[in-house]
């Protein structure tokens, strides 16, 4: 790490890498290093505004001289309290039920509280847009899919995307970035992605992904169901979706898996693309 950080905040501890861009010091706090001041302006104002609203977030910690972050040569560095909690394994071996019902709750309340936050600099660069942008252009030079099965959804999502409830959203909502004990939520993690959008986004990034790693997606396919029924009933107990936005949820599922395709097909990844491809034509099987 090329600074000290003592120089700078009123902590003591030598910081411990946990990945390239993260160090945890004295098991009590957590250095961060993103891009941009674009990006610690909008972890700042996220980790202040869901605060308000009960939604657990780092508190970020003011350097000495009162700054939020730190900018330096290779990138921005924020300093915040260590989240207690533990991620959550492999749903489906668990009460899966209860699960999908507290995490639809639980994604409902960073909504309301996200809906709160206009980003200035928010990218205006919509999902839509992307669709129809690098996206297509990626999913074009691709030979696994025709051109009719990746131009249908993107067609039709595109169509309705106008009308879909707009706000800032989160953009990266896996269990990756949640924190739980038992079935509480302690910690909301990772706002670098956040940008304006559509909210349905939200909703149908984690609901896909739980379809990710499954070796077998039919033999799952009956939990998966449920699973998104539960998450839904419990996002409604908080705030009712559109219809707009539940007759658009699969077609927003196809064509997250189609962003990951043009995505990994980008990284050169063959075996991410095929299982990727795997998930969209499970989507595409899948009655509404």
């Amino acid at each position: 790490m090329p600074l000290d950080i003592r120089t700078y905040w009123n902590i003591q501890g030598e910081p411990v890498a946990t990945t390239p861009t993260t160090w945890e010091i004295a098991g009590k706090y957590i250095l961060k290093l993103v891009k941009a001041d674009v990006n610690a302006q909008r972890n700042v104002r996220f980790s202040s505004a869901l605060r308000a609203e009960g939604v657990p977030v780092s508190r970020i910690l003011l350097l000495k001289d009162g700054r939020n972050y730190l900018t330096a040569q290779e990138g921005c560095y924020l300093l915040m309290e260590k989240l207690g909690g533990f991620h959550i394994g492999e749903v489906f071996q668990q009460n899966y039920i209860d699960i999908a019902y507290q995490t639809g709750i639980i994604i409902a309340k960073i909504h309301c509280a996200l809906i709160k936050i206009t980003d200035v600099q928010a990218d205006k660069n919509s999902f839509d847009k992307e669709l129809r942008g690098w996206i297509s252009d990626g999913l074009s030079a691709s030979t696994l899919l025709t051109k009719e099965e990746w131009m249908k959804p993107i067609d039709a999502l595109c169509s309705i995307y106008p009308q879909l409830p707009k706000q800032q959203i989160h953009r990266d909502l896996h269990y990756g970035n949640l924190l739980f004990e038992g079935a509480t939520l302690t910690g909301v993690l990772d706002f670098d992605l956040g940008k304006q959008d559509a909210r349905l986004f939200d909703i149908a990034y984690i609901l896909v992904g739980q379809l990710l790693g499954q070796k077998d997606l039919t033999a799952v396919e009956n939990k998966w169901l449920i699973f998104v029924s539960q998450f839904l009933n419990g996002y409604e107990s908080i705030t009712v979706l559109e219809r707009d936005e539940k007759e658009a949820l699969l077609l927003m599922m196809q064509c997250i898996e189609l962003l990951f395709v043009a995505f990994w097909q980008q990284q050169k990844n063959q075996k991410a693309t095929e299982e990727t491809i795997e998930i969209f034509k499970f989507l595409q099987n899948t009655k509404k």
